[in-house]
């Protein structure tokens, strides 16, 4: 008998939490709140005001935005992680760190689904799931680029739509990036756009883009892509040290995977605050996915 994904494993385990922790019903979908639980705010930790954040972020609800209805789906994720962080910078620098090799002095700001103008970086919409500025400690000003994962894995390009159609001109953007910022080896730039690694490859060059490498004037110096992912999901596990490969020697710290585990596990030991290790189970039992 085959094993069962982790897609599936994480449905049902979506399922068992909205019966047995929020006990209310469902849309036509098992994972999908209905309307007025959705507007209540239930797919978020009740702590911290996240739902208020979401709200404000995405003032217009709508049931079918995926934010703030599906369960199994990642967009509601980044709030239910960083929102928390955000009352207290302090404490974010301390949790980054363990996975930033201690660079970061101080964070100044976290943005949640965040979009920088489109002309000073990638000339398209790709955005941060988390975004994050911070003073390195060499001085200099850094960013955080973190793209938050559940149950996704890569996606199919559609034939002819615009991003189709830079990825199959070698003068578009993402090449002339890549070619200028200089971090990936180049023998294996034909590998990028391929459906596994096309998104992060975009993510990085969107952060990138944003730096004294592409814009002399910029103030940002540093740039971090993060991929926050639970341990399941085998697509993120088998595909970080593969990405990880294509830099050329020096830059291999410019990308980090980290799971939802080593997170939980990490931001437990730097707290002593009775609401932050609430929110730290709320997580675990939320999303972590038990074989």
């Amino acid at each position: 008998m085959a094993a069962i994904g982790f897609k599936e494993r994480a449905k049902w385990h979506q399922i068992k939490f909205r019966e047995n922790v929020l006990g209310v019903g469902f849309n036509s979908f098992e994972t999908i709140l209905n309307d007025a639980d959705a507007k209540k705010g239930l797919i978020f930790f009740d702590g911290f005001k996240i739902n208020e954040s979401a709200q404000a972020r995405y003032p217009y609800f709508k049931l079918n935005q995926a934010c703030f209805a599906n369960m199994l789906r990642s967009e509601h994720i980044p709030f239910n992680f960083f929102i928390p962080l955000s009352k207290n910078l302090e404490y974010a620098r301390a949790v980054l760190n363990k996975f930033m090799g201690g660079v970061i002095n101080m964070i100044t700001d976290i943005r949640i689904e965040h979009a920088p103008d489109p002309e000073k970086a990638l000339m398209d919409k790709t955005s941060f799931d988390v975004f994050i500025e911070y003073r390195h400690a060499s001085g200099g000003i850094g960013i955080l680029g973190i793209e938050v994962k559940y149950t996704e894995r890569e996606y199919k390009l559609v034939n002819g739509s615009t991003e189709a159609k830079k990825m199959q001109d070698p003068t578009s953007i993402y090449y002339t990036l890549s070619d200028k910022l200089g971090l990936y080896r180049k023998e294996i730039i034909q590998k990028l756009p391929a459906d596994e690694f096309r998104q992060v490859w975009r993510n990085q060059l969107l952060g990138e883009s944003m730096t004294r490498k592409n814009h002399p004037n910029s103030k940002y110096e540093h740039f971090t892509s993060i991929i926050l992912y639970p341990e399941g999901n085998d697509h993120f596990r088998e595909l970080i040290p593969v990405y990880k490969s294509f830099f050329k020697p020096g830059n291999e710290n410019s990308f980090i995977g980290i799971t939802y585990e080593e997170f939980i596990a990490t931001a437990r030991i730097l707290t002593e605050d009775p609401e932050y290790f609430r929110w730290l189970q709320y997580l675990d039992d939320r999303y972590i996915v038990k074989k």
